[in-house]
């Protein structure tokens, strides 16, 4: 009867240190997979800042360029018809393009 129950607290004692060695690869391995995301997302947060500085400075290097250009060009009149011209918007519009 001894040596069964012997028996049975090692084989006890033998599931629980494998159970225990498996908890603790596998919280290792969330805080591996934790830190990699979190590496992941401070990479991606500066690629989307460095990306979003750069359309930034790009819109306001067209507004800048666009605006002299803008002062000099006569507004349509409200009837559809330039003053200079006598085309109508839609004409003038494809005479752009």
């Amino acid at each position: 009867m001894r040596r069964r129950e012997q028996d049975r607290l090692s084989r006890m004692d033998t599931d629980y240190q494998k159970r225990k060695a498996i908890a603790e690869f596998n919280m290792r391995r969330e805080e591996r997979l934790k830190a990699a995301e979190e590496r992941t997302a401070k990479k991606r947060l500066k690629r989307q800042k460095k990306k979003q500085k750069k359309k930034e400075k790009k819109t306001k290097t067209n507004n800048d360029v666009e605006e002299p250009k803008d002062e000099g060009v006569e507004e349509p009149d409200v009837d559809g018809f330039s003053d200079d011209s006598g085309n109508s918007k839609e004409e003038g519009e494809e005479l752009k393009q």
